[in-house]
Protein backbone atom coordinates (compact mmCIF):
# COMPACT_ATOMS: atom_id res chain seq x y z
CA UNK A 1 0.00 0.00 0.00
CA UNK A 2 1.36 3.49 -0.90
CA UNK A 3 2.16 6.08 1.25
CA UNK A 4 -0.62 8.54 -0.04
CA UNK A 5 -2.73 6.08 -0.04
CA UNK A 6 -2.20 5.16 3.64
CA UNK A 7 -2.60 8.92 4.33
CA UNK A 8 -5.43 9.38 2.62
CA UNK A 9 -7.19 6.07 4.66
CA UNK A 10 -6.01 7.45 7.92
CA UNK A 11 -7.75 10.62 7.05
CA UNK A 12 -10.72 9.55 6.31
CA UNK A 13 -10.58 6.98 9.47
CA UNK A 14 -10.01 10.28 11.44
CA UNK A 15 -13.18 11.96 9.33
CA UNK A 16 -15.35 9.36 9.94
CA UNK A 17 -14.91 9.25 14.23
CA UNK A 18 -15.02 13.15 13.90
CA UNK A 19 -18.26 13.15 11.83
CA UNK A 20 -20.09 11.00 14.57
CA UNK A 21 -20.63 8.04 12.56
CA UNK A 22 -20.43 4.54 14.78
CA UNK A 23 -20.38 1.05 14.25
CA UNK A 24 -22.92 -1.35 14.99
CA UNK A 25 -20.98 -3.67 17.58
CA UNK A 26 -20.61 -0.47 19.45
CA UNK A 27 -24.36 0.70 19.64
CA UNK A 28 -26.17 -1.41 17.31
CA UNK A 29 -28.17 -1.54 14.04
CA UNK A 30 -29.37 1.36 12.65
CA UNK A 31 -33.16 1.08 12.35
CA UNK A 32 -34.57 0.99 8.44
CA UNK A 33 -38.41 0.33 9.83
CA UNK A 34 -40.80 2.40 11.79
CA UNK A 35 -42.52 0.68 14.32
CA UNK A 36 -45.53 -1.69 14.25
CA UNK A 37 -48.67 -0.26 15.58
CA UNK A 38 -51.88 -1.91 17.07
CA UNK A 39 -54.78 -0.30 14.96
CA UNK A 40 -57.26 1.75 18.10
CA UNK A 41 -59.73 2.35 16.03
CA UNK A 42 -62.07 -0.49 16.78
CA UNK A 43 -61.37 -0.35 20.68
CA UNK A 44 -63.32 -3.51 21.81
CA UNK A 45 -61.53 -5.66 18.76
CA UNK A 46 -57.65 -3.96 19.84
CA UNK A 47 -58.73 -5.31 23.39
CA UNK A 48 -59.22 -8.71 22.01
CA UNK A 49 -56.04 -8.43 20.02
CA UNK A 50 -54.25 -8.26 22.72
CA UNK A 51 -56.36 -9.98 25.63
CA UNK A 52 -53.71 -12.73 26.36
CA UNK A 53 -50.17 -13.17 26.20
CA UNK A 54 -47.62 -15.32 23.74
CA UNK A 55 -46.45 -18.08 27.20
CA UNK A 56 -49.43 -19.45 28.43
CA UNK A 57 -49.20 -21.75 31.41
CA UNK A 58 -51.38 -24.92 32.88
CA UNK A 59 -54.19 -23.65 34.84
CA UNK A 60 -54.29 -19.78 33.03
CA UNK A 61 -57.62 -18.40 32.97
CA UNK A 62 -58.55 -16.88 29.73
CA UNK A 63 -61.05 -13.56 29.53
CA UNK A 64 -64.90 -14.44 29.74
CA UNK A 65 -65.60 -10.92 28.04
CA UNK A 66 -64.87 -8.22 26.86
CA UNK A 67 -64.89 -4.92 28.79
CA UNK A 68 -68.14 -3.45 26.59
CA UNK A 69 -69.62 -7.11 28.25
CA UNK A 70 -69.26 -9.29 24.89
CA UNK A 71 -68.93 -12.52 25.22
CA UNK A 72 -65.72 -14.26 24.63
CA UNK A 73 -65.60 -18.17 23.17
CA UNK A 74 -62.43 -19.78 23.13
CA UNK A 75 -61.59 -22.86 21.48
CA UNK A 76 -58.36 -25.15 21.07
CA UNK A 77 -57.66 -25.38 17.79
CA UNK A 78 -54.43 -27.17 17.71
CA UNK A 79 -52.11 -28.12 20.52
CA UNK A 80 -52.55 -30.87 23.15
CA UNK A 81 -54.66 -28.58 25.49
CA UNK A 82 -58.16 -28.41 26.92
CA UNK A 83 -60.59 -25.67 27.82
CA UNK A 84 -62.52 -26.28 31.06
CA UNK A 85 -64.90 -23.10 32.33
CA UNK A 86 -62.05 -21.20 30.76
CA UNK A 87 -59.16 -22.15 31.70
CA UNK A 88 -56.52 -24.08 29.95
CA UNK A 89 -55.00 -27.63 30.89
CA UNK A 90 -52.53 -29.34 28.90
CA UNK A 91 -53.68 -32.74 28.18
CA UNK A 92 -51.66 -35.94 28.06
CA UNK A 93 -48.68 -36.27 25.31
CA UNK A 94 -48.12 -32.43 25.66
CA UNK A 95 -44.84 -31.20 25.41
CA UNK A 96 -42.92 -28.81 28.12
CA UNK A 97 -43.55 -26.09 25.52
CA UNK A 98 -46.31 -27.48 23.98
CA UNK A 99 -47.37 -25.41 20.63
CA UNK A 100 -51.07 -24.07 20.78
CA UNK A 101 -53.38 -22.10 18.87
CA UNK A 102 -56.36 -20.75 20.46
CA UNK A 103 -59.71 -18.69 18.70
CA UNK A 104 -61.96 -17.08 19.66
CA UNK A 105 -65.12 -15.44 19.08
CA UNK A 106 -66.72 -12.13 20.11
CA UNK A 107 -69.98 -10.89 18.20
CA UNK A 108 -69.99 -11.54 14.78
CA UNK A 109 -66.18 -11.46 14.70
CA UNK A 110 -63.43 -14.28 15.11
CA UNK A 111 -59.78 -14.24 15.89
CA UNK A 112 -56.89 -16.93 15.43
CA UNK A 113 -53.66 -16.50 17.40
CA UNK A 114 -51.88 -19.26 16.02
CA UNK A 115 -48.11 -18.77 18.03
CA UNK A 116 -48.69 -19.37 21.30
CA UNK A 117 -46.67 -22.15 23.85
CA UNK A 118 -49.08 -23.55 26.74
CA UNK A 119 -46.15 -24.13 29.54
CA UNK A 120 -46.37 -26.17 32.83
CA UNK A 121 -47.97 -24.71 35.63
CA UNK A 122 -46.05 -21.82 36.70
CA UNK A 123 -44.34 -22.30 40.57
CA UNK A 124 -42.24 -19.38 41.26
CA UNK A 125 -41.00 -15.97 39.72
CA UNK A 126 -37.04 -15.13 38.87
CA UNK A 127 -36.21 -11.91 39.88
CA UNK A 128 -33.53 -10.07 38.46
CA UNK A 129 -31.81 -7.21 39.57
CA UNK A 130 -28.29 -5.62 40.21
CA UNK A 131 -26.31 -3.67 42.72
CA UNK A 132 -24.88 0.04 42.01
CA UNK A 133 -22.15 -0.65 44.71
CA UNK A 134 -19.36 -3.55 45.38
CA UNK A 135 -16.94 -5.58 43.63
CA UNK A 136 -19.68 -7.25 41.56
CA UNK A 137 -21.95 -3.78 40.94
CA UNK A 138 -23.97 -3.44 37.82
CA UNK A 139 -23.90 -7.06 36.63
CA UNK A 140 -26.73 -9.36 36.58
CA UNK A 141 -27.82 -10.97 39.75
CA UNK A 142 -31.23 -13.53 40.17
CA UNK A 143 -32.98 -14.21 43.19
CA UNK A 144 -36.64 -16.10 43.09
CA UNK A 145 -40.10 -16.30 45.24
CA UNK A 146 -42.75 -18.62 45.35
CA UNK A 147 -45.49 -16.17 47.13
CA UNK A 148 -43.90 -12.45 46.94
CA UNK A 149 -42.78 -11.98 50.41
CA UNK A 150 -40.62 -14.39 50.68
CA UNK A 151 -37.47 -14.18 48.24
CA UNK A 152 -34.26 -16.33 48.03
CA UNK A 153 -31.07 -15.74 46.82
CA UNK A 154 -29.23 -17.69 43.34
CA UNK A 155 -25.75 -18.11 43.11
CA UNK A 156 -25.38 -16.15 46.63
CA UNK A 157 -26.55 -12.91 45.96
CA UNK A 158 -23.23 -12.80 43.30
CA UNK A 159 -23.34 -11.45 39.90
CA UNK A 160 -23.81 -14.51 37.28
CA UNK A 161 -22.85 -11.84 34.17
CA UNK A 162 -20.27 -8.82 33.47
CA UNK A 163 -20.42 -7.27 29.95
CA UNK A 164 -17.82 -7.11 27.74
CA UNK A 165 -18.50 -4.52 25.30
CA UNK A 166 -19.90 -1.25 25.61
CA UNK A 167 -19.69 0.63 28.76
CA UNK A 168 -19.56 -2.65 30.22
CA UNK A 169 -22.03 -1.48 32.97
CA UNK A 170 -25.32 -3.67 33.33
CA UNK A 171 -28.54 -1.78 35.23
CA UNK A 172 -32.56 -2.70 35.10
CA UNK A 173 -32.13 -5.96 34.17
CA UNK A 174 -35.55 -7.36 32.44
CA UNK A 175 -36.20 -10.82 31.22
CA UNK A 176 -38.35 -11.88 28.73
CA UNK A 177 -39.77 -14.99 27.17
CA UNK A 178 -38.53 -15.43 23.28
CA UNK A 179 -40.98 -16.86 20.60
CA UNK A 180 -39.42 -20.48 21.38
CA UNK A 181 -40.13 -20.27 25.12
CA UNK A 182 -36.45 -19.33 26.01
CA UNK A 183 -35.19 -16.47 27.21
CA UNK A 184 -33.29 -13.35 26.46
CA UNK A 185 -31.60 -10.90 28.83
CA UNK A 186 -32.46 -6.71 28.52
CA UNK A 187 -30.34 -4.27 30.10
CA UNK A 188 -29.23 -0.69 30.15
CA UNK A 189 -25.80 0.05 29.08
CA UNK A 190 -24.60 2.59 31.68
CA UNK A 191 -26.69 6.03 31.35
CA UNK A 192 -26.30 8.65 28.52
CA UNK A 193 -26.10 5.66 25.41
CA UNK A 194 -28.43 5.33 22.74
CA UNK A 195 -28.62 1.60 22.73
CA UNK A 196 -29.25 -1.71 25.28
CA UNK A 197 -27.44 -4.80 25.77
CA UNK A 198 -29.46 -7.88 25.01
CA UNK A 199 -28.36 -11.67 25.76
CA UNK A 200 -29.79 -14.88 25.05
CA UNK A 201 -30.65 -17.90 27.38
CA UNK A 202 -31.74 -21.79 27.24
CA UNK A 203 -31.87 -21.69 30.84
CA UNK A 204 -31.27 -18.69 33.19
CA UNK A 205 -27.78 -19.49 34.31
CA UNK A 206 -25.64 -18.97 31.26
CA UNK A 207 -25.97 -16.04 28.70
CA UNK A 208 -24.83 -15.86 25.24
CA UNK A 209 -25.12 -13.87 22.14
CA UNK A 210 -23.84 -10.60 24.04
CA UNK A 211 -25.18 -7.84 21.35
CA UNK A 212 -26.68 -4.14 21.50
CA UNK A 213 -29.98 -2.96 19.89
CA UNK A 214 -30.10 0.26 18.92
CA UNK A 215 -33.03 2.24 20.68
CA UNK A 216 -32.59 6.24 20.69
CA UNK A 217 -32.21 7.06 17.47
CA UNK A 218 -34.57 9.84 15.35
CA UNK A 219 -37.10 9.59 12.30
CA UNK A 220 -38.31 11.76 9.96
CA UNK A 221 -41.55 11.63 12.33
CA UNK A 222 -39.97 11.99 15.91
CA UNK A 223 -36.76 13.49 16.62
CA UNK A 224 -34.92 11.66 19.38
CA UNK A 225 -31.53 13.22 21.28
CA UNK A 226 -29.34 9.78 21.18
CA UNK A 227 -28.80 9.94 24.61
CA UNK A 228 -30.76 7.45 26.58
CA UNK A 229 -32.76 4.10 26.38
CA UNK A 230 -33.03 3.35 30.13
CA UNK A 231 -34.99 0.29 31.81
CA UNK A 232 -36.14 -1.60 28.80
CA UNK A 233 -38.65 -4.28 29.36
CA UNK A 234 -39.93 -6.23 26.64
CA UNK A 235 -42.95 -9.14 25.98
CA UNK A 236 -43.51 -10.88 22.58
CA UNK A 237 -46.78 -9.63 21.31
CA UNK A 238 -48.62 -12.82 19.66
CA UNK A 239 -51.03 -10.40 17.35
CA UNK A 240 -48.59 -8.20 16.19
CA UNK A 241 -45.82 -11.34 15.97
CA UNK A 242 -42.95 -8.83 17.05
CA UNK A 243 -41.27 -8.14 20.51
CA UNK A 244 -42.36 -5.21 22.03
CA UNK A 245 -39.65 -3.00 23.95
CA UNK A 246 -40.40 0.00 26.17
CA UNK A 247 -37.35 1.84 27.35
CA UNK A 248 -37.10 5.74 28.89
CA UNK A 249 -35.39 8.76 28.14
CA UNK A 250 -35.57 11.76 30.54
CA UNK A 251 -33.66 13.75 27.77
CA UNK A 252 -36.79 13.02 24.74
CA UNK A 253 -39.40 13.31 27.59
CA UNK A 254 -41.13 10.11 28.64
CA UNK A 255 -41.29 6.77 27.77
CA UNK A 256 -41.16 4.95 24.27
CA UNK A 257 -41.43 1.87 22.32
CA UNK A 258 -39.81 0.03 19.37
CA UNK A 259 -40.47 -3.29 17.93
CA UNK A 260 -37.78 -6.39 16.34
CA UNK A 261 -38.93 -9.29 14.90
CA UNK A 262 -35.84 -10.97 16.67
CA UNK A 263 -34.06 -8.75 19.36
CA UNK A 264 -31.07 -8.24 17.03
CA UNK A 265 -32.51 -5.17 15.55
CA UNK A 266 -35.81 -2.63 16.53
CA UNK A 267 -37.26 -0.18 15.15
CA UNK A 268 -37.49 3.28 15.01
CA UNK A 269 -39.13 4.56 18.34
CA UNK A 270 -42.91 5.66 19.20
CA UNK A 271 -43.88 7.55 22.01
CA UNK A 272 -46.29 6.12 24.52
CA UNK A 273 -49.39 8.06 26.38
CA UNK A 274 -48.05 10.06 29.44
CA UNK A 275 -50.11 11.87 32.30
CA UNK A 276 -48.70 15.22 31.07
CA UNK A 277 -45.57 15.55 32.41
CA UNK A 278 -42.18 13.78 32.37
CA UNK A 279 -42.69 9.84 33.45
CA UNK A 280 -39.87 7.20 32.57
CA UNK A 281 -39.51 3.14 34.11
CA UNK A 282 -42.67 1.53 33.11
CA UNK A 283 -43.77 -1.71 34.07
CA UNK A 284 -47.27 -3.02 32.86
CA UNK A 285 -49.51 -6.14 33.18
CA UNK A 286 -52.69 -8.07 32.02
CA UNK A 287 -55.22 -6.90 34.17
CA UNK A 288 -59.00 -7.60 34.77
CA UNK A 289 -60.26 -4.79 31.85
CA UNK A 290 -57.15 -4.67 29.65
CA UNK A 291 -53.70 -3.43 30.74
CA UNK A 292 -52.52 -1.64 34.24
CA UNK A 293 -49.00 -0.21 34.34
CA UNK A 294 -46.64 1.20 37.36
CA UNK A 295 -44.72 3.70 36.36
CA UNK A 296 -42.58 7.16 37.99
CA UNK A 297 -43.01 10.59 38.15
CA UNK A 298 -39.66 12.06 36.89
CA UNK A 299 -40.71 15.47 37.34
CA UNK A 300 -38.35 17.84 39.65
CA UNK A 301 -38.01 18.70 42.58
CA UNK A 302 -37.52 15.03 42.85
CA UNK A 303 -37.75 14.90 46.57
CA UNK A 304 -41.09 16.16 45.90
CA UNK A 305 -42.08 14.27 42.81
CA UNK A 306 -40.33 10.97 42.71
CA UNK A 307 -42.97 8.13 43.17
CA UNK A 308 -44.51 5.83 41.30
CA UNK A 309 -48.59 6.18 39.94
CA UNK A 310 -50.60 3.88 38.42
CA UNK A 311 -51.94 3.81 34.81
CA UNK A 312 -54.74 1.74 32.87
CA UNK A 313 -55.92 1.12 29.16
CA UNK A 314 -57.72 -1.07 27.19
CA UNK A 315 -54.13 -2.63 25.33
CA UNK A 316 -50.47 -1.68 26.49
CA UNK A 317 -50.72 0.96 23.41
CA UNK A 318 -53.14 2.96 24.92
CA UNK A 319 -52.58 3.41 28.32
CA UNK A 320 -54.34 6.67 29.24
CA UNK A 321 -55.84 6.82 32.53
CA UNK A 322 -53.61 7.94 35.33
CA UNK A 323 -53.43 7.67 38.87
CA UNK A 324 -52.23 9.90 41.94
CA UNK A 325 -48.69 8.61 43.16
CA UNK A 326 -49.53 4.99 44.98
CA UNK A 327 -46.88 5.76 47.44
CA UNK A 328 -45.46 8.86 49.14
CA UNK A 329 -42.93 8.05 51.91
CA UNK A 330 -39.81 7.74 50.28
CA UNK A 331 -38.30 8.46 46.71
CA UNK A 332 -38.89 5.56 44.82
CA UNK A 333 -38.45 4.49 41.12
CA UNK A 334 -37.98 1.06 39.05
CA UNK A 335 -41.53 -0.83 40.05
CA UNK A 336 -42.01 -4.31 39.61
CA UNK A 337 -45.39 -6.07 39.19
CA UNK A 338 -46.57 -9.39 40.55
CA UNK A 339 -49.20 -11.37 40.98
CA UNK A 340 -49.34 -14.02 43.63
CA UNK A 341 -49.71 -17.61 42.75
CA UNK A 342 -51.39 -18.66 46.13
CA UNK A 343 -54.05 -15.86 46.32
CA UNK A 344 -55.83 -12.90 44.18
CA UNK A 345 -53.44 -10.57 45.67
CA UNK A 346 -51.07 -8.44 43.51
CA UNK A 347 -47.50 -6.62 44.57
CA UNK A 348 -46.04 -3.70 43.45
CA UNK A 349 -42.09 -3.72 44.52
CA UNK A 350 -40.31 -0.34 44.20
CA UNK A 351 -36.60 0.48 44.89
CA UNK A 352 -36.25 2.91 47.26
CA UNK A 353 -33.16 3.99 45.68
CA UNK A 354 -32.28 6.69 48.49
CA UNK A 355 -32.04 3.60 51.32
CA UNK A 356 -30.50 1.38 48.51
CA UNK A 357 -33.41 -1.41 49.57
CA UNK A 358 -36.65 -2.82 47.97
CA UNK A 359 -40.45 -1.35 49.62
CA UNK A 360 -43.32 -3.30 48.73
CA UNK A 361 -47.04 -2.56 48.34
CA UNK A 362 -49.67 -4.69 48.31
CA UNK A 363 -53.25 -4.53 46.59
CA UNK A 364 -56.43 -6.77 45.67
CA UNK A 365 -56.82 -4.50 42.88
CA UNK A 366 -54.28 -4.04 40.69
CA UNK A 367 -56.13 -1.54 38.28
CA UNK A 368 -57.70 0.73 41.13
CA UNK A 369 -57.51 -1.30 44.45
CA UNK A 370 -55.49 0.80 47.58
CA UNK A 371 -52.11 0.26 48.37
CA UNK A 372 -51.15 -1.25 51.63
CA UNK A 373 -47.35 -1.18 52.35
CA UNK A 374 -46.10 -3.98 53.71
CA UNK A 375 -43.27 -3.55 56.60
CA UNK A 376 -39.68 -4.85 56.46
CA UNK A 377 -40.25 -7.53 58.80
CA UNK A 378 -43.47 -8.94 57.69
CA UNK A 379 -40.46 -9.96 54.25
CA UNK A 380 -37.93 -11.98 53.64
CA UNK A 381 -35.66 -10.43 50.72
CA UNK A 382 -32.01 -11.32 51.85
CA UNK A 383 -30.58 -9.23 48.81
CA UNK A 384 -27.74 -6.61 49.68
CA UNK A 385 -28.31 -3.22 48.33
CA UNK A 386 -30.21 -4.44 45.42
CA UNK A 387 -32.15 -1.70 42.68
CA UNK A 388 -34.29 -1.75 39.56
CA UNK A 389 -35.90 -5.84 39.71
CA UNK A 390 -38.23 -6.86 37.13
CA UNK A 391 -39.85 -10.31 37.35
CA UNK A 392 -40.69 -13.46 34.90
CA UNK A 393 -42.95 -16.69 35.89
CA UNK A 394 -41.26 -19.73 35.48
CA UNK A 395 -41.99 -23.36 36.19
CA UNK A 396 -40.68 -26.08 38.01
CA UNK A 397 -38.50 -27.47 35.41
CA UNK A 398 -37.03 -24.38 34.74
CA UNK A 399 -36.37 -23.16 38.50
CA UNK A 400 -34.84 -26.73 38.84
CA UNK A 401 -32.63 -26.01 35.96
CA UNK A 402 -31.31 -22.81 37.52
CA UNK A 403 -30.64 -23.60 40.74
CA UNK A 404 -29.06 -26.87 39.22
CA UNK A 405 -26.88 -24.65 37.49
CA UNK A 406 -25.38 -22.52 40.84
CA UNK A 407 -25.64 -26.12 42.88
CA UNK A 408 -28.13 -25.41 44.72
Amino acid sequence: MSVMKRTVLLCAGLLFGLCGCRSSAAHGIQPTEPAKQLDLSNLETAYVQECIEAFLFDGDSLPAKTPMGTSLEWSVEQGHATLEQNVLHKTEGALEYEPLVLSVAYGENQLTFDSLQLLDEPVAYVISYFTSEGTDHEQLKLAYTFNGEYWFKVHEDKGILKPSIGTKRLRDPALVRKENGTFSLLATQGYDTDSIYVYDSDDLAAYKNERMILLNVSSKELPMSGKQAWAPEAFYDPFLKTYVIFWSSPEDGGIFYSTSDDLVTASYPRKLNDPGYPVIDITMVHSTHGWTAILKDEREPMEEYSQVIRGNGLTWASIDTFSEPIYQRHQVEGPMILKSMESEAWYVVVDDYTRSAYKMLKTADIESGAFQELEDTELMIPLEQPSHANAIRVTWKELERLNQAFGQ
